[in-house]
């Protein structure tokens, strides 16, 4: 059996996704390099994972129905054209009681909470992705949070899941209402609209409710809290400091598409080629992911679970590859799924097998689909250190 390093870089070669170390210095076939990295951030749910597989052209980073699928930030790339796009996927914006209490991490172990500020911080532009089913007509607080706390990173609004959309022109006065009127510094002309997050009818604020028309203790407060890291700070907090705010005045441009069938993309994609700068790559030109080919198998059954398990079992359920290994032109690989009661293993399994065949399925098409090769994921339910068929 082959382990490949942590530091590997998933590389597309004739035979599908190899593995290799990455070179120190990445070799430039021009010298007319250009790159970008972009952070990709959100509320939970809003589509943030199947919009970077789509920017990269790879199903790289894991994708199910329910929300906390990516829990860790997960480095994807592109280059086409001389332009490299090093393209960040990161958690859905929680808090630290979500974490732990619904999500069963320990102390020490959330980096969910603080991933999507780390991006940031190596961030050359950001995309805030907006679910356009969404009940509410507001930002969520955390995003809005870490946009005013590296609000000299430039971004753009994308608004996700038209594709439900039914009458498409009333994404135009939600778009009004997310960039505060306006974008790209010029005003858009809007109404005073009610608050729609407050679940019925309120006072009516100006889409331009700005830090400026504030009082002091409001401004204190606000500059006490944008000062704190997203991880230090409470989620009520946030909550309570944005109430009244429902959008971001900053965005350079908005974009309006449908990740689950590509709608909109290829236009995002050559915005964020526009706004590369000339200099080398970080990755190999055929790069697809920093991730070990392992660790998007496991975060392949993960996704999986997510969809067929209760939720309270799936998160709590940890996949780990036991076996990686060649057989002719196969690749065989093993994952264990180790459950602490007998009941979370006889659930899994499914009468009949049917819930792990299913999950047994999707992560084969999955991986087969992003490694373009022959290969067979096995899945092992066990308790007690041994292998569980059901009773």
């Amino acid at each position: 059996m082959r382990r490949l390093r942590l530091s590997t870089v998933i590389v597309l070669s004739s035979r599908g996704l190899r593995g290799g170390p990455p070179s120190r210095f990445v070799p430039q076939p021009t010298t007319d390099t250009r790159a970008l990295d972009v952070t990709v951030i959100g509320a939970p749910n809003v589509g943030k994972s199947l919009l970077t597989n789509q920017l990269v052209k790879a199903a790289v980073s894991a994708v199910s129905s329910k929300m906390d699928t990516t829990t860790k930030n997960v480095c994807a790339a592109i280059t086409e054209d001389d332009i490299q796009l090093v393209v960040v996927d990161s958690p859905g914006t929680i808090g630290i009681t979500h974490a732990r209490k619904v999500m069963g991490m320990k102390k020490g172990e959330e980096s969910i909470v603080a991933d999507p500020e780390y991006a940031l911080t190596r961030a050359e532009y950001v995309l805030v992705v907006q679910d356009a089913t969404a009940p509410g007509d507001y930002i969520h607080h955390r995003v809005l949070h870490l946009l005013h706390r590296h609000s000299h990173v430039p971004a753009s609004l994308v608004i996700n899941k038209v594709d439900l959309v039914m009458d498409r022109s009333e994404l135009l006065e939600l778009t009004r209402i997310l960039t505060k009127g306006r974008v790209a510094g010029r005003d858009i002309k809007v109404a005073q609209t009610t608050i729609g997050r407050l679940g019925k009818s309120a006072d009516t604020l100006s889409l331009h409710n700005d830090v400026k028309g504030k009082d002091e203790e409001w401004k204190k407060k606000f500059r006490s809290i944008v000062d704190t890291p997203s991880s230090k700070i409470a989620y009520s907090e946030t909550k309570r400091l944005f109430m009244e705010e429902r959008g971001y005045g900053a965005f350079d441009a908005v974009f309006y598409v449908s990740a689950l069938d590509g709608e909109g993309v290829e236009p995002l994609r050559d915005h964020l080629k526009s706004l590369s700068t000339n200099r080398r790559w970080r990755l190999d030109e055929n790069a697809v992911t920093t991730k070990t080919p392992q660790s998007i198998c496991e975060e392949s059954v993960r996704a999986a679970l997510l969809d067929v398990v209760p939720t309270d079992m799936s998160y709590r359920l940890v996949p780990r590859v036991n076996e990686w290994k060649e057989d002719g032109e196969v690749l065989q690989i093993v994952v264990d799924i180790h459950c602490d009661k007998e009941r979370v293993a006889r659930n899994l399994i499914g009468k009949g097998a049917r819930k792990i065949i299913d999950v047994g399925k999707r992560v084969n098409d999955h991986m087969a689909t992003l490694f373009q090769r022959q290969l067979f994921v096995r899945i092992l339910v066990k308790y007690k250190g041994k292998v569980y068929e059901g009773s």
